[in-house]
């Protein structure tokens, strides 16, 4: 996937220092594990259901580690698809919880 990606940010004019910004990283693009499990704020995580190359299930669960106080919530696939809207309403309360503690 990042070839595609990296191949698509070049034809746009992208340097490859901005490329690598942008596309480095560990557990998420554009940072490192060190940075990314300094966060103190709340933080949820969405899985995308079922998983796919962009949104893969080992990006949550690494997440998670770096950041143990992290919340999961109910995984849903996104919104382009077809079947997201039947995970609408469960993705919404999911969401209003979390912004509410």
């Amino acid at each position: 996937m990042d070839s595609h990606t990296r191949a698509g940010l070049a034809a746009s004019g992208a340097s490859d220092q901005n490329i690598r910004a942008l596309l480095d990283g560990q557990t998420l693009r554009g940072v490192n594990d060190k940075e990314l499990a300094t966060l103190t704020m709340p933080v949820s995580v969405l899985p995308s259901a079922p998983e796919n190359p962009f949104h893969q299930r080992r990006t949550v669960d690494s997440i998670r580690r770096l950041l143990p106080g992290s919340e999961e919530l109910y995984g849903c696939p996104e919104p382009p698809q077809p079947d997201f809207p039947s995970y609408l309403d469960r993705l919404l309360a999911s969401i209003i919880k979390f912004a509410d503690r």
